[in-house]
């Protein structure tokens, strides 16, 4: 997927692509790898199959949109369906999928792209993802669900709502921001060097083969939180982008950003009417979504994450649980 860059930017671009190359080369050197990068690879090397999800869960595959998507499903109830974003896949909801399938036939996919769904050339603006969860309901036999998305999920959510409002009974969205929704858009999206980067063709080649160095050296530039993952979901998320094409397929979500922006700008002429929860870090999202997602729609209510950046699943369960619970129980 190409994206059009002005000269700046375009220079911007080139000094970030030779500083990950630059980084991902000493990360790689035996001599002057850390104890937990080596213990990564390991961990990595060890995990060739995709995680468990709790007993009560099991993995399946649908083929809806012209492509197989996988997704992991349990509990019982009317429907709730989890959207993950990048450097995580379906496995970073498996904290709360046991409490939350005591009241909600929990759906939680892999996004087109990643892990075990499949990787096409095209399809990666948020409307067309949210189209593959819409066929992927439809299939399950379900009219309305429930709705979150966390990161890039948050992006396909909202496109999943603004397309279908009223087959969304609530939405949460989770610590992101919209494409082409200003002002906030061009305000973090200037400081977000990773947009560039991950938009440029090359770089899924650039950091194939080092999805381990990668994601354990990015984790940290938005989280607070110091080491929130478990060695089960390190393990996990890098094998997932470690399938042949999911690195370059989930860096097409960030190439597509420029035609989701010219999509968000129609769909937010209409704004949504079904209760929102913006839910955001204390370090990252609290301080802007709320009066982000009041420009889309027209019920908003608001969750401060405590102490957490932009992982909050992991870096507060206890809190995210308890606030998912309270919106999506609530009457």
């Amino acid at each position: 997927m190409k994206t059009k860059f002005s000269q700046p930017m375009r220079r911007f671009t080139a000094i970030l692509i030779l500083a990950a190359l630059l980084v991902l080369n000493a990360c790689t050197k035996k001599d002057h790898a850390p104890t937990d990068a080596k213990e990564t690879t390991a961990i990595e090397t060890k995990a060739v199959q995709p995680a468990d999800p709790p007993a009560n869960f099991k993995h399946q595959t649908a083929s809806v949109n012209g492509i197989k998507l996988h997704y992991v499903i349990g509990g019982k109830g009317e429907p709730l369906v989890l959207v993950h974003g990048f450097g995580q896949n379906w496995y970073m909801w498996n904290r709360l999928l046991p409490e939350l399938s005591k009241h909600f036939t929990v759906i939680a996919p892999d996004l087109r792209g990643v892990g075990e769904s499949d990787k096409p050339e095209s399809g990666y603006d948020k409307k067309t993802m949210a189209s593959d969860i819409h066929e992927l309901v439809k299939s399950l036999g379900y009219n309305k669900i429930n709705l979150a998305g966390h990161d890039i999920g948050l992006m396909v959510a909202y496109a999943y709502a603004a397309q279908y409002g009223p087959e969304v009974k609530k939405l949460a969205l989770m610590d992101a921001l919209l494409p082409g929704v200003e002002p906030v858009w061009s305000q973090v999206s200037a400081s977000a060097w990773w947009f560039g980067f991950f938009s440029w063709p090359a770089s899924g080649e650039i950091v194939n083969g080092k999805q381990a160095e990668f994601l354990t050296n990015f984790w940290p530039m938005v989280g607070h939180v110091k080491d929130p993952f478990t060695a089960a979901e390190t393990a996990e998320f890098i094998r997932a982008y470690s399938v042949k094409g999911a690195t370059t397929g989930a860096f097409h979500w960030f190439g597509a950003f420029p035609q989701d922006g010219k999509d968000n700008v129609e769909l937010m002429k209409t704004k949504l009417k079904m209760p929102l929860l913006a839910m955001g870090g204390e370090y990252f999202a609290a301080a802007f979504l709320k009066d982000h997602s009041k420009l889309v729609a027209e019920n908003v209510s608001e969750s401060k994450i405590a102490g957490a950046g932009h992982w909050i699943v992991q870096e507060n369960t206890e809190q995210v649980q308890k606030d998912l619970l309270a919106f999506f129980t609530a009457p």
